[in-house]
């Protein structure tokens, strides 16, 4: 259930709107109650534990596919999920400490890990083993990738302004027109095999 809410500081009540349509109204003096209220407000909202789509979730973790899925702030951390596609799946903040997303051998060919066009704003993809994985147009702005394997990763045209790739190792990735800028690098390995210290 999703919840809106508004408040009106000229009538003096908090109105808390849920999907259905129905109304609860909270008297409240704007100086003093207003952020008590708030707060309470927020706190009992199912989307204070995360929010993400719990059903998605879970047919994820049958089916290793979630394209065009909202997995915000998921907690997918040292997760096994080689070969899963998130094509255009919404991953902002979501934590992939230590995940392993790298290829997928199958009996006739080898499944990678697909991020196409897929938004992984502020992600924390730190340690994760992300051989081959594929993130084609991917927004990875701030994304956290230190220590992360990109060996031989497909990131072309991925915006990865304000990316953490310090440890991180990208020998052999594919970077045409990637954005980097204000992209930090400590002990990173490019493409080429050079290590860039240029942020330690």
């Amino acid at each position: 259930m999703q919840f809106t809410i508004r408040y009106l500081v000229i009538i003096s009540y908090l109105r808390v709107i849920d999907s259905k349509g129905a109304t609860v109204a909270v008297n409240y003096k704007p100086s003093k109650v207003l952020p008590l209220v708030l707060a309470a407000v927020c706190a009992a909202l199912p989307w204070a534990a995360g929010a993400f789509d719990a059903g998605k979730m879970e047919d994820f973790k049958t089916t290793n596919v979630c394209k065009y899925c909202d997995l915000t702030d998921a907690p997918l951390g040292g997760r096994d999920m080689r070969g899963a596609d998130f094509q255009n799946a919404n991953l902002s903040g979501a934590v992939l400490v230590k995940a392993n997303l790298g290829e997928r051998p199958m009996e006739k060919r080898t499944l990678v890990t697909n991020f196409e066009d897929a938004n992984l704003r502020r992600t924390d993809l730190s340690g994760a083993n992300l051989h081959l994985a594929n993130f084609t147009n991917s927004y990875l702005r701030e994304a956290n990738l230190s220590g992360a394997d990109l060996s031989e990763a497909v990131l072309l045209n991925a915006n990865m302004k304000g990316a953490v790739l310090a440890g991180a190792n990208l020998k052999g990735a594919k970077m045409d027109d990637a954005k980097l800028d204000d992209a930090k690098f400590c002990k990173t390995v490019m493409p080429d095999g050079a290590l860039n210290d240029s942020g330690c």
